[in-house]
Parts: C-alpha cells; structure tokens; sequence
C-alpha cells in the first residue's frame, strides 16, 4: 500500500475514535442527576450613617461662665507703734472684729509720766516766752525814745525767738507724747477676722513688730483669666452672680471691678476681678465659686456644632442633608461663620444655612457630594435657647 492511503486510513480511524467519545459524554450527561441550581443575589453598597443637627435660630442671653478661689477685699498686718509691756488682748485669733475695738493694751505708765514732763515744759516756755515778749516791747519803746542802743534792742528780739522756739518744740514733743499715749492701745481698723494673732498677754513689744493679720470680709472677690475674644466683651460695672458649693442654693450678686489690660505671660489670659457683697461674712476666702457674667440682653442667633463644619483654606462648609424622593442626599455648602465668646463648641452662622435645615455632624470628612446616606434617629437636639453660655 502507498503512503497516500495509510494517511487517509488514519485519519479515519482518528474521526472514528473522536465521534465515538463526543457519544460516550452526551449518553453519560444525559445519565447524570439534575444539580441544584443556587441563586447569587448581589447587593448594593451598606448606605453611611449619618448623626445629624437641624439648624435653628436660639435666643441666646450672653453671659460667661468662670470658676475662681474667693479671696478677702483686703488683708492687713497690724504692726506695733510704740515700745511697751502687753497688758491684755481683746481679742483672740480666728474672732470676728468690728472697727474700732480694741485688740491690745500696751502699758501706758511711762508714756503718761513723759505726758505730763511735756506739758510742764510746755508751761515753763509759755512763761519764758511772755517775759521775753514783755521785755522786747519796752526796749523796743526806748529805742523809739533814742535812749537804748540797736546792740540792746536786738538782744531782745533775740531772746523772744529763742523763746517761741522753745515753746514750739515742747508743744511738739507734747503732741508726740499724747501720740506715743494713744498707740499705746491698738485698735481695730475696720471690721474682719483675725486672721493670726502673734503675741500674747504679758510679752514685751517694739516699735514695727508685726501683732497679727486683720482680714476684710465686707466683701469677696475672684479674679478670673479671659482670654482676648473674650476680654472685648466684659466691661467694669457688669452684673454678675456668685454661686458656692457651700451655698449651693444661693446665688450672691455681684459687678466686675476691673478688667486688666495685660496678660499673664505664662496662661496669655487676661485678669478680671469681680467684687460681691458679702455682708453676713459667709462667704470666705480660699472657697472655689462659679461666677457667672452677663454681657447683655438676649439676641436671636443661627447656631451650628463647630464639628459639623469643615474648614478647607481658610473657607468653612458643612453637609445639608436634603430628601430626594424619600432618599437623604448629602449636598455640600459653604457658609459664613463666626466664633461665639465663651461658647467654643459653636457658630453662629450669617450666610449659607437657613433654619429648619438639616446637616450632618458625623463623617463630615468621608461624604461625597450628592451621596445617599442613613439618617441616625433621633435627630440631634438643639442647643439651649437661653441660659449660661
């Protein structure tokens, strides 16, 4: 056999072999039990959830809160003015005092012995000085006359200067006396607490020792740090109220005295001391009180969280969430903001938003422009309408 007819033989018998197992699967196919048929459902992306604020107008009173450590209006140390012996105290430490009371006798039996040496010194120069004045104004007739030399007249005069000299230191040294007397007993200067008491009854005192410390309690103040956006709305004479833990049910009132015009280096906040009435004496220093200030009457503001803002080179833009056919649409907005004093945690919002509209304050960062979102229930509360800010 040639070449030609064994190739088309085995192609044949390849054809064959092929066809008979195409037949062998479609009959083993056609055997086979029926697989169940699994259905794939494929779901959307989960929707982002969202808190949200629906932005209102609020009358907001303006009045700042601070806390503070009471101090006394004044405190005072009371020093000895004279030498001398301690007779007796009038009072001990921690006492409530009123002015004028006496606090400490101080022997007086030597300042009254140089009391009356004074006055009788005072009276021997009255003497001396009458004589002087006497004899002065018969030279003085006798020099009119041409019979008494200048030499003479003008001794006279002399000795009448000599003797009103004379008098006029006793009188001092008298006046000096009766004061040295008078410091003898120490009196209170005005009404207070004896903070501390440092001699006792029987000790020996000197001039410039220091007796005791005298507190004010007529009124207390607290002095408070503000900062600058805050400084440009308090001014001396505010009205403010005190309130203390010890006193939790009384509100006491009270006015800014000073505001300072320098601020601590350290915090760069501004003083403000605040003076309240204390009248009863309840109110002592070293207590932590709230002082509440107001600033003015109330007045309607548009207010948003500060976090439901975004700030992108220096604009701010928050997310109104609007419904669409039933679905919450994030729309991205700018506005125009403004920091509130004392309330850090808002804006008040002058273009841009409306009341009665809703935006987002969660994920302010991660929302796209015209994306679906879930609302988070409830909706966010709004802020107080008035009260401390």
């Amino acid at each position: 056999m040639s070449e030609g007819p064994r190739r088309r033989s085995a192609q044949r018998v390849l054809l064959a072999s092929g066809v008979g197992l195409l037949l062998a699967g479609l009959v083993l196919l056609a055997s086979a039990p029926e697989q169940e048929r699994t259905a794939v459902v494929v779901s959307g992306p989960a929707l982002r959830e969202v808190a949200t604020h629906l932005v209102q107008r609020h009358s907001l009173r303006p009045r700042a809160s601070f806390s503070g450590v009471l101090e006394a209006r004044r405190t005072v140390k009371l020093f000895a003015e004279t030498d001398g012996l301690v007779l007796a105290l009038g009072a001990e430490e921690l006492d409530r005092v009123t002015a004028g009371q006496t606090l400490v006798r101080i022997d007086p039996v030597l300042a009254r012995l140089e009391l009356e040496r004074g006055l009788a010194a005072v009276d021997r120069c009255e003497s001396e000085l009458a004589l002087a004045e006497s004899n002065l104004a018969r030279r003085r007739e006798l020099a009119a006359r041409q019979v008494l030399s200048d030499a003479v007249l003008d001794d006279a005069e002399n000795r009448q200067r000599v003797a009103a000299a004379a008098l006029r230191e006793a009188k001092a040294r008298v006046r000096s006396t009766r004061e040295d007397l008078d410091n003898k007993t120490v009196r209170v200067p005005f009404d207070g607490e004896i903070r501390s008491l440092l001699i006792e009854a029987g000790e020996y005192v000197r001039v410039g020792q220091v007796l005791g410390e005298l507190v004010d309690l007529s009124k207390t103040r607290v002095t408070v740090g503000v900062a600058d956006r805050e400084l440009v709305a308090i001014r001396p004479g505010l009205a403010v109220e005190l309130s203390v833990e010890a006193w939790a049910s009384e509100v006491f009132p009270g006015r800014v005295l000073r505001v300072g015009s320098s601020a601590d280096p350290e915090t760069r906040r501004f003083p403000v001391e605040i003076e309240v009435d204390n009248p009863d004496g309840r109110l002592l220093p070293g207590m932590v009180g709230s002082v509440a200030i107001d600033l003015g009457e109330p007045m309607a503001r548009t207010l948003v969280p500060r976090e439901a803002t975004l700030e992108e080179f220096g604009l701010r833009f928050v997310w109104v969430i609007e419904s669409i056919e039933g679905t919450s649409v994030a729309r991205r907005r700018r506005v125009v903001v403004r920091p509130i004093p004392f309330r850090p945690g808002d804006f008040e919002v002058l273009e841009g938003l409306e009341a009665g509209e809703t935006i987002a304050v969660t994920g302010v960062r991660e929302l796209r422009d015209g994306e679906s979102v879930k609302r988070k229930d409830p909706i966010r509360a709004a802020a107080p309408a008035e009260g401390p800010v």
